[in-house]
């Protein structure tokens, strides 16, 4: 067979001309970017590429080359094998694919994956090749956008994080709310403990339901009525589940396209949490105060100590004093602490109670105490601030009866015994006693006695002995 003249293989002429087929041609080219016939040794017979295909530049010039000089090395060594299979197995019909890396003159890389026949009738090759760059450009673009659209989930699960982030260390007790169902769509812990419940078990349920006598209407209507430039939305609304009447405060929004409110809850017995610079300042007041201060609850059980009430009493750690009763460090045990609980409690608070801390190592340090009791409906708490009073210059002052008293004792040095003048003085000091008993315990006989470790009949002895019955029924 007389093989076309190469110098026509720049159109689909050649292929046809060397098929001796025009249609067969028509068909190959209509489904690949190029068709090569080549020996069974690799030289290019034919090159035909379709009209408007990338490769159509590159076609004319590949008849009478061998293919391994128009690819690159590794793809060179694919076609050696490929070559040889077809030899060893080309009467079985089967394609071979190979995908080979053309390189132009101007060094660039033209991906082709082809697909080779074994011509039966001629010991010829018919390689069919489809152009990879547009499939390659087709996958980088979809590599870029999954990338993209990683970036982009890897970009919301950060905003997500803040925004847990910011509901679960804000101080504010906020909730977000669905104007359109009323439902919660989140809650912070800070509101769920002012709702009395779980936050897991107010997500997605009805926000006036946890509150007395309130409805979704009555709620988005305050929400939704318009307020002065630079105010917010003020209502007071009872807590079902604790009785305790909080203001709720609120904002509306829209975020993809649904209508939400933003919500504060503050309870004003408690005051606003939100004031950051002020409880930084009590929190730095509590743990570097030179005075001791100590929270019990209402029963005198240690629920917070400072730093300075742990040096007084020699202690390791606030762990270990948390929960202990404060009478384990009281000189008088439980007498100072009904004295503090019950005069706290009833007049709100007590100032300079006068006793002593006993510390760890079994010694004793006076101290003066101030009270104050914090009266919560639910959960009433007593504040101590304890201030070392053992130099001279904290020693409270007598009362003017007491240093008429002392100043007699000491008017009988050089007119008296030794033994008269302590005999005075030991009277005089009992009646000292007796009187800043029943003036710390508000005139509780029983308490004032139980204190000065007497029985309630020695009392009444000592107070007709001094004349202090009658002035004290006056």
């Amino acid at each position: 067979m007389t093989l076309p003249d190469h110098g026509a293989s720049s159109t689909s002429d050649a292929l046809a001309r060397f098929l001796d087929d025009p249609c067969m041609s028509s068909v190959l080219l209509s489904v690949a970017d190029i068709c090569l016939v080549t020996t069974s040794e690799g030289e290019v017979l034919v090159a035909s590429a379709r009209e408007g295909s990338t490769l159509e530049s590159l076609a004319p010039h590949w008849p009478g080359q061998a293919m391994s000089s128009l690819i690159d090395a590794s793809s060179a060594q694919k076609l050696a094998k490929r070559l040889a299979d077809i030899a060893a197995n080309g009467s079985d019909g089967a394609a071979r694919w190979a995908e080979l890396a053309h390189v132009t003159a101007d060094k660039d890389v033209v991906p082709v994956r082809y697909s080779m026949h074994p011509m039966r009738a001629q010991s010829h090759i018919l390689m069919m090749g489809q152009d990879q760059r547009p499939t390659i450009e087709m996958q980088q673009m979809l590599l870029n956008a999954q990338i993209a659209l990683e970036r982009d989930h890897e970009a919301q699960r950060e905003i997500d994080t803040r925004y847990r982030l910011l509901m679960d260390f804000s101080t504010d007790a906020i909730a977000l709310l669905s104007i359109g169902s009323g439902l919660i769509v989140d809650i912070n812990h800070n509101a769920a403990n002012i709702l009395g419940r779980a936050r897991a078990d107010l997500v997605e349920r009805p926000f006036a339901e946890c509150f007395q006598g309130q409805t979704r209407e009555a709620i988005v209507s305050a929400l939704e009525a318009p307020q002065p430039a630079g105010s917010d939305v003020v209502m007071d609304v009872e807590v079902k589940s604790t009785g305790r009447t909080v203001q709720l405060t609120g904002k509306l929004f829209r975020a993809s396209g649904e209508q939400l409110a933003i919500v504060r809850l503050t309870d004003p017995e408690r005051g606003s949490v939100g004031d950051e610079r002020l409880v930084g300042n009590l929190r730095q007041l509590f743990n570097h105060g030179s005075d001791a201060i100590v929270f019990s609850d209402r029963d005198g059980n240690i629920l917070a100590a400072s730093e300075t009430f742990l040096n007084l009493t020699d202690s390791p750690s606030a762990a270990s004093v948390r929960g202990r009763s404060l009478s384990e460090f009281l000189a008088r045990g439980v007498v100072d602490l009904r004295v503090l609980l019950d005069n706290a409690r009833r007049a709100g608070q007590l100032r300079m109670y006068a006793s002593k801390l006993n510390t760890s190592f079994g010694a004793q340090v006076g101290v003066e105490i101030s009270a104050t009791w914090l009266d919560d409906k639910f959960d009433p708490v007593l504040a101590l601030v304890i201030r070392n009073a053992t130099s001279a210059s904290n020693v409270r002052p007598e009362a003017g009866g007491q240093d008429s008293n002392m100043q007699g004792v000491i008017e009988l040095v050089g007119s008296s015994t030794l033994k008269d003048i302590v005999s005075e003085t030991t009277d005089v000091i009992e009646k000292i006693c007796i009187e800043t008993a029943l003036e710390l315990t508000r005139n509780n006989r029983v308490a004032a006695a139980e204190m000065l470790g007497l029985s309630r009949q020695s009392l009444y002895v000592k107070l007709r002995k001094f004349d202090l019955l009658s002035k004290d029924e006056n």
